[in-house]
């Protein structure tokens, strides 16, 4: 697996090609360059193909990559000038590889397609074994640059996805952490997770600041109660899962001793934000008098209960996913009983968002059947009347959006 860092000086590049046209040199052997390039092309194509080689070759010029490793095998399959450290050259040029988990049995994966490509344009067996001869030697870099690292004693990057996916299925089941994951799209999370873990168990870059990386990510869960008993849960996870996939402990326990320090960024994130909500006189925000986040997660299910049975609204939502109009839902009404930030204009953003259903006859009539459903749930919920009052004294000037958008739609017809 050739790099893209891989550089030759311009004298090498000069000997190479003149020696590409030897007849004794296995590059003649087997067909010349053009033979060569038809290769490399088929062998780049089962590469990209392998799950277990994918990750390498994210964000990665192909056509760079295959134009250095025609000159890499350019040079092996003719003659190597004798002060080019082939092996340190290797070593140098995979270094970002090696800090992602590429390790021997990568390269052995490599040469089992290299041979395949081989056998496939019908090189002989004899030129074939002379090859594997020259490439093999190399097999002892990848040993070297990747024994000390735990991604590589835990299994490599494929176990490591295999962990990671494992553990977001713990984590989104847990009741205590399910509401930090509403609204976002797992796969992306998924694979920031990786690409840290990847990090955290190879070698974290010089000039990256882990912690204060972490408190910045973390920020809106912060805002959202994340704290550091989260924190506790989420490792336990993290351990259960290793010890799930028979991870050795001595591995278990070093991932933790790099993992466990994090716990306070946690502890003071939730310090932090606690002391802002303090400073900010959140408990005069309705969202705090009727019982805060979790009071309104309760509500809105109740709400979209009541909302889904009546006969002259159950139309509204045929085909709508309901975890995801709840989670807009519950941003909607975290804002509207909190603070709107400025410069959002809320009757325009309620026009634009329900444009469709005022196209199939939504109108003010069914805010008002909503807005019953929103009084009767909160009535249910034993709110008291004042908050109630207050709540309706916030959402009933949005009628007017209702009422124009279904006179708008009705004019377009």
């Amino acid at each position: 697996m050739a790099s893209t860092d891989t550089q030759l000086p311009a004298s090498k590049k000069q000997k190479m090609s003149d020696s590409s046209e030897n007849p004794d040199h296995l590059l003649s052997k087997i067909g010349g360059p053009a033979a060569l390039e038809a290769a490399v092309d088929i062998f780049y194509e089962k590469l990209v193909a392998d799950e277990t080689l994918e990750d390498f070759f994210e964000g990665v010029d192909m056509s760079k990559l295959k134009a250095h490793q025609r000159k890499f095998l350019t040079l092996a399959l003719t003659e190597i000038p004798k002060d080019v450290d082939v092996p340190k050259m290797m070593s140098d040029s995979h270094g970002r590889l090696f800090k992602m988990g590429l390790n021997a049995k990568h390269f052995d994966s490599v040469a089992g397609h290299l041979v395949q490509t081989l056998k496939g344009l019908q090189v002989k067996a004899s030129l074939i074994d002379e090859i594997v001869a020259v490439v093999a030697p190399l097999r002892v870099v990848f040993e070297e640059n990747s024994k000390d690292f735990l991604l590589t004693k835990i299994g490599g990057p494929q176990a490591l996805s295999a962990a990671v996916d494992i553990f977001y299925e713990k984590l989104v089941a847990d009741e205590k952490l399910a509401k930090f994951f509403e609204g976002i799209k797992l796969d992306n999370l998924k694979a920031h997770q990786r690409k840290f873990l990847t990090l955290a168990l190879t070698k974290v870059p010089e000039g990256v600041d882990v912690p204060a990386l972490m408190d910045t990510k973390h920020a809106k869960l912060f805002k959202m109660g994340l704290n550091e008993s989260h924190f506790d849960l989420v490792a336990g996870h993290l351990v259960a899962t290793l010890e799930g996939l028979q991870v050795k402990k001595e591995h278990i326990d070093a991932i933790v001793g790099i993992v466990g320090p994090l716990r306070v960024v946690f502890e003071e994130g939730a310090k932090k934000y606690a002391a802002e909500d303090k400073s900010e006189q959140k408990d005069d925000y309705l969202l705090t008098k009727i019982g805060g986040p979790s009071a309104l997660e309760a509500a809105v299910d109740i709400f979209y209960e009541k909302l889904v049975v009546d006969p002259q609204l159950a139309k509204f939502f045929e085909g709508i996913k309901l975890d995801n109009l709840k989670a807009h839902q519950r941003k909607f009404l975290t804002l509207a009983l909190t603070k709107v930030p400025e410069g959002v204009d809320v009757p325009a953003l309620m026009d634009t968002k329900h444009a469709k259903l005022f196209k199939m006859g939504l109108n003010e009539s069914h805010f008002d059947l909503v807005a019953g459903h929103l009084v009767a749930t909160l009535e249910g919920l034993q709110v008291k009347k004042e908050h109630i009052d207050a709540i309706v004294g916030i959402v009933g000037p949005l009628r007017v959006v209702f009422e124009e958008g279904a006179k708008k739609y009705a004019a377009d017809k």
